[in-house]
């Protein structure tokens, strides 16, 4: 399901070409927000989260894959796995997105108080500086931060696995943008809305 890669199969199909030959480059959203439009890119994001959102909620739901710690560690495993597997799509060419909201939706299936609050980081950040890949990349690394102050503010029993994972998925998400930041810094990163 990870390696589904949407916003490809939907500009080609409705678009008639690859949406990363498009604009940033870049199969997801906000990429199809900048070439197509609003509901193009909805319907993006919403298949994309749900990559991330549906195997992390249901793996632990299969009788064979019954192991110690398993409620716990298999939706880190397979949430991860569909971040990944959206990012490197076995059927596009190993080119799919930058893997933000797989992530958000494998966050909204274990952290979802936690994830409201990168939802808010990003959200400020990407209506003050118009930059999507510098929001996407603060609300990533948003979440293990989060999830460490809660645990040692709030004394939430958040387990060292889910700080390692989350830590582990905000340095891929920092490494998939690696590109934007370049751009960023040179001033060459284009805005969403101008």
């Amino acid at each position: 399901m990870a390696s589904f890669p949407t916003a490809v199969v939907l500009s080609r199909v409705v678009y008639g070409t690859d949406i990363r030959a498009q604009g940033s480059g870049n199969a997801g959203a906000a990429n199809m927000l900048r070439s197509f439009g609003w509901k193009p890119a909805a319907l993006v994001l919403v298949v994309d989260v749900a990559k991330g959102f549906l195997p992390t909620l249901f793996v632990t739901r299969l009788p064979f894959l019954a192991m110690p710690r398993s409620e716990e560690i298999l939706p880190l495993i397979a949430g991860t796995a569909a971040v990944v597997g959206h990012c490197y799509p076995l059927f596009a060419g190993l080119r799919g997105g930058k893997g933000v909201a797989t992530a958000a939706g494998m966050f909204l299936a274990l952290f979802p108080l936690a994830l409201v609050v990168c939802v808010a980081v990003f959200t400020t950040i990407a209506a003050s500086t118009r930059r999507v890949a510098l929001a996407s990349v603060v609300a990533s690394v948003a979440m293990p931060i989060s999830l460490l102050v809660s645990r040692a503010g709030l004394g939430h029993p958040t387990s060292r696995a889910s700080l390692l994972a989350t830590t582990l998925i905000a340095g891929f998400i920092v490494f998939t943008h690696r590109a934007n930041l370049s751009r960023i810094w040179h001033g060459t990163e284009p805005r969403v809305g101008r």
